[in-house]
């Protein structure tokens, strides 16, 4: 924004894969490592993972995305303006939350199922029965983001809980999820990476959520990420600036590595190599934009085996070629900007 004027606004889309692909590859090291029968097994040897304000890699993700647009950026940057928006974690769950409540225990014991059993008095919520193993039932399963705490938790003997799992009997009762929770962690991790990151390139300055609404309501403007981000900009001037969307981006992002990762034979004094199959091919890699017998503009997506580009899929428009009948136009770029 300059001169009274949009120049460029933008939507980034962060990448939500992350975690995914960690989970998958913590799964594919227990089982390399669990066929390794010779070597004792080996623990807290994770020196990255415990080392002092670290940043899951989800989070630390997400963060340098938005660094890495910053930077990218073909404006001159005078000053950076962030909404800085404070979530109070507590009265996520409840809104009404005030003064000494912060403070009120939502457990009646130590022990949480000793105490769903308490407040349903030893009796189960389905069948009515005293009688047997009483169990604690999550109502929204842990799994799927449910809270342990007494009002995501019911009282059921053994055997409704088994049938319930089983599907043979469906509650009505609804329960408390944990997954405001986590969105307002998220949230404020990264916060203070990201700050001082952003201070390096411009001077910085912060304002609270209700700030941004009040100045857009007060000029009549819907509820969009670009009209917010005006609002931002303009918020300390009081500058009336008519939005446009005439220069409006859509920021994806393409991970850079192709496949898994593959090692090579043991090589004396050196070990296991690591080597990325597929990685190129004479010349090109994933993400290049190549044309395509002289005809058609493609991106290359994978190179398969064989020594073939495969391209997306496209009615009338070949799905993979070989080398020699591409020309690279444009090398790939793991950020991509999509014209609205």
């Amino acid at each position: 924004m300059a001169g009274g004027k949009v120049l460029l606004s933008a939507e980034i889309r962060h990448r939500r894969d992350v975690k995914e692909k960690m989970t998958t590859r913590r799964m594919h090291r227990q089982s390399r490592r669990a066929r390794k029968w010779y070597r004792p097994c080996r623990f807290q040897n994770r020196a990255a993972s415990k080392r002092s304000r670290r940043l899951p890699p989800s989070i630390r993700t997400n963060v340098e995305e938005v660094i890495r647009v910053v930077r990218q950026l073909p404006l001159r940057i005078g000053k950076i303006v962030i909404e800085d928006v404070q979530v109070d974690i507590a009265r996520l769950n409840d809104p009404t939350l005030r003064g000494s409540r912060y403070q009120d225990p939502t457990r009646l014991d130590e022990n949480l199922r000793i105490a769903c059993l308490m407040r349903d008095r030893y009796t189960c919520r389905h069948c009515g029965t005293r009688k047997g193993r009483l169990e604690a039932y999550h109502i929204v399963y842990r799994q799927h983001g449910g809270k342990d705490t007494l009002d995501n938790l019911l009282t059921l003997c053994e055997a409704c809980h088994d049938q319930i799992h089983a599907g043979a009997i469906k509650l009505t009762v609804t329960g408390v999820s944990g997954h405001l929770d986590q969105i307002a962690q998220r949230t404020m991790q990264g916060k203070t990476y990201l700050y001082a990151a952003l201070r390096h390139l411009a001077p910085l300055t912060l304002y609270y959520g209700y700030e941004t609404a009040t100045w857009r309501k007060h000029q009549s403007l819907e509820k969009a990420h670009d009209i917010d981000a005006l609002c931002l900009a303009t918020y300390d001037t009081g500058e009336v600036i008519i939005p446009s969307r005439l220069n409006f981006y859509d920021i994806g992002f393409r991970p850079r590595q192709v496949r898994r990762r593959f090692h090579d034979l043991p090589r004396k004094g050196i070990g296991r190599v690591p080597y990325q199959r597929y990685a190129e091919l004479a010349g090109f890699r994933k993400g290049d934009i190549v044309r395509v017998k002289g005809r058609w503009i493609k991106q290359v997506h994978a190179i398969y085996a064989d020594g073939r580009q495969a391209f997306q899929r496209a009615t009338g428009e070949p799905p993979s070629a070989k080398p020699k009948d591409c020309r690279l136009l444009e090398r790939g770029r793991t950020v991509v900007w999509t014209r609205k």
